[in-house]
């Protein structure tokens, strides 16, 4: 249940703490003085879009802070919530208003998205007021009504249908997956691919070798003119200078007996190793010169494989990978067919089973469906409209994640004048009563913490406003429930209330809210029973109507 309401600067509140003390209070106070305006910031706080034309002074943030005491068994079966209370199930919730239109929402001071805000807050309040769009209204949630009033094998049959519909659902995922992979696929454009690259009997490296090769090689001109100069320095009348270092070698061994001979051998060594430098050095121009014809072959397959680049990619592996690619497809086209037929039979296997398994939920709901019409029948009956003015209508639609049924809550507020869908069927006055009787049942399948009604009793009067004022009162038992009438009845109903009062002061209006005591309470029914002249007729009235209420 909400504990506190802080609201501050917020049109004629400036700042304003309202205490709630039970489970069933009622907001009480002159027209015009701020009762609404407490539901608007209940709005705020259940999420509502922000209104910066209700701040009070622009140049200052307008703030919504509501305190919440949630039981276990709320946390427990609302798991968007339970990230964000304390360990004692307290949570505060806060809305600001800034001054440049900015807003922000906090749960327990962590900041939040107001996406992540509305998820975690969605079944704390519920705000009906008159015309207002109730989420009754909304026929998609019609079905997950009837499936909460529904017993326990209704919702085992519900979560048994879902876990077909998923396998039913992932089955018809893995063949339209496998169509994709394959609906680009050409036989005959993989093979021209695969015989494309295949033609050049491509090498591994092959590419990055001959480039590396065809570096090597392209300076070959300059190398052999510089060879060519080379010899030519080289050569002597005596012969070579290979030759005449050899005849230098030969007559350094006559010094091998002499006092030289250390020198002369170091000095032989030398000449050897010049001569053997010498004969790698032919040996290597030798082999540059035997293929002159090289660099032009390496050059046009260069060239051939240029096409072959811009089309499967850069080095050669990226071609070779390419080609394993296309093999591979082509294995997958071959097994393709059957894969196709095994999957097609799955998706019909999982669609039987999901058809079937509606049908019995189907059969289910339809049990379901008269118990509930029944119910809520009942509670119109006692609000004083049509006693058997509830139906369940139901249609068959194309499988979903809840079956194959569409039910529509249909509404016969005349009797013999026929049923409408209920959100064409309600309006005025007995709209407000067809909500209550609707909520009176609902609510208590999955009950809402807080519970909002704004004047939702106008144009109720005589023997239907206390039938009102009793329904009411019963949906205390599920939810903390917050009013807003000017019915005595209602009012009287009520376990607290609190006054909200506006006073100018310094031409300036303020709105403040305190609670009232048991003689308050018996004076604020008694004026809307006689009006602002309060009677002793009126207050005996006011006395018996409060005790009467409090007996029930």
């Amino acid at each position: 249940m909400i504990k506190e309401l802080h609201i501050s600067n917020l049109a004629v509140i400036e700042d304003t703490l309202l205490c709630f003390e039970s489970s069933y209070l009622a907001l009480v106070g002159e027209t015009g003085a701020g009762k609404s305006l407490v539901v608007d910031s209940l709005g705020l706080i259940k999420g509502d879009k922000s209104d910066f034309s209700l701040v009070r002074d622009p140049s200052l943030k307008a703030s919504v802070t509501a305190s919440f005491s949630l039981s276990p068994d709320f946390i427990k079966k609302h798991n968007e919530i339970k990230d964000y209370v304390d360990e004692n199930g307290d949570l505060i919730a806060k809305r600001v208003l800034y001054p440049d239109h900015s807003n922000r929402s906090f749960l327990n001071d962590e900041p939040v998205t107001l996406g992540h805000y509305r998820e975690a807050i969605s079944h704390l309040i519920d705000i009906h007021s008159q015309g207002a769009n109730s989420s009754l209204l909304d026929e998609s949630r019609h079905l997950f009504y009837l499936d909460q009033y529904g017993y326990q094998d209704e919702k085992n049959a519900l979560n048994d249908y879902q876990i077909s519909y998923q396998k039913l659902l992932q089955a018809k995922k893995e063949l339209a997956d496998l169509l994709d992979s394959h609906k680009e696929l050409d036989r005959d454009y993989l093979d021209f691919q695969i015989k494309e690259i295949e033609k050049y009997d491509l090498k591994e490296n092959e590419i990055e070798d001959l480039n590396a090769e065809f570096e090597s090689l392209k300076g070959y001109q300059a190398v052999k003119t510089r060879y060519d100069e080379y010899l030519e320095a080289a050569s002597l009348p005596e012969g070579t200078i290979t030759d005449l270092i050899e005849t230098l070698e030969t007559k350094l061994d006559h010094f091998s007996d002499t006092s030289l001979s250390q020198e002369a051998s170091v000095a032989r060594e030398k000449c050897q190793d010049l001569i053997n430098s010498l004969a790698s050095f032919k040996d290597s121009f030798e082999a540059l010169d035997s293929n002159p014809q090289r660099l032009d072959e390496i050059n046009q397959r260069l060239f051939d494989l240029k096409g072959l680049q811009r089309k499967y990619g850069k080095s050669t592996n990226d071609i070779l990978e390419k080609l394993k690619d296309y093999k591979e497809k082509v294995s997958q086209l071959d097994s393709f067919e059957t894969l196709k037929n095994e999957k097609e039979k799955q998706v019909k296997a999982c669609l039987a089973e999901a058809n079937q398994k509606a049908q019995v939920l189907s059969d289910l709901r339809k049990k379901t469906g008269p118990l509930l019409e029944k119910a809520i029948s009942s509670q119109m009956g006692d609000l004083g409209l049509n006693k058997n003015g509830f139906k369940v209508s139901f249609e068959k639609t194309e499988l979903n994640e809840n079956g194959f049924d569409k039910v529509t809550f249909l509404v016969g507020l005349n009797a013999g004048l026929g049923y409408q869908p209920l959100a064409k069927a309600a309006s005025g006055g007995e709209n407000s009563r067809l909500m209550l009787a609707l909520k009176t049942v609902l609510n208590s399948l999955d009950p809402y913490d807080l519970l909002v009604f704004d004047e939702i009793d106008t144009g109720v009067s005589g023997r239907i406003a206390s039938l009102v004022a009793k329904k009411i009162s019963s949906l205390s038992s599920s939810s903390q429930i917050l009013v807003i009438s000017h019915l005595p009845q209602v009012v009287a109903s009520s376990f607290n209330q609190l006054l909200i009062t506006k006073t100018t002061k310094d031409q300036k209006t303020f709105t403040t809210a305190r609670p009232l005591n048991a003689l308050e309470s018996v004076r604020e029914v008694a004026k809307m029973i006689s009006g602002d002249q309060v009677t002793d007729s009126a207050l005996t009235q006011a006395q018996e109507l409060i005790k009467e209420y409090r007996k029930k």
